[in-house]
């Protein structure tokens, strides 16, 4: 494959590859942010123990709204690790070289997060 096409191939690959994990990121921060209600009627905040009690009712809230996006960063980290895996792949192939592909094959991969 000439580098020419090379060059244009790989980013619309990686265009298209990452265009659904993005659209899902976008339609995510585009949605009213998720929130919780923390009780603390029952809490003296004039005391230490109150005031701590309440922090953590507030830190285990935020965990319980946040988590989703973890998820989702997860996921957007791994299509990126795919998408590059992918295309170092194919490149290696379509050049068919066996020197390239020998060297290529004798290279230590990354691990990605969350191993299908």
């Amino acid at each position: 494959m000439s580098r020419f096409k090379l060059k244009f191939l790989a980013p619309c690959a990686l265009a298209g590859m990452l265009a659904s994990p993005l659209s899902a990121l976008a339609a995510t921060l585009d949605a009213p942010l998720p929130s919780r209600v923390v009780a603390f009627g029952d809490l003296d905040l004039n005391r230490d123990s109150g005031v701590a009690t309440l922090y953590s009712r507030i830190r285990s809230a935020a965990t319980e709204v946040c988590d989703p996006l973890d998820v989702l960063l997860v996921k957007l980290i791994r299509a990126r690790f795919d998408c590059r895996e992918d295309a170092i792949a194919r490149a290696v192939a379509d050049v068919n070289s066996p020197a390239l592909t020998a060297y290529y094959l004798g290279k230590p991969r990354a691990i990605a997060i969350n191993q299908r």
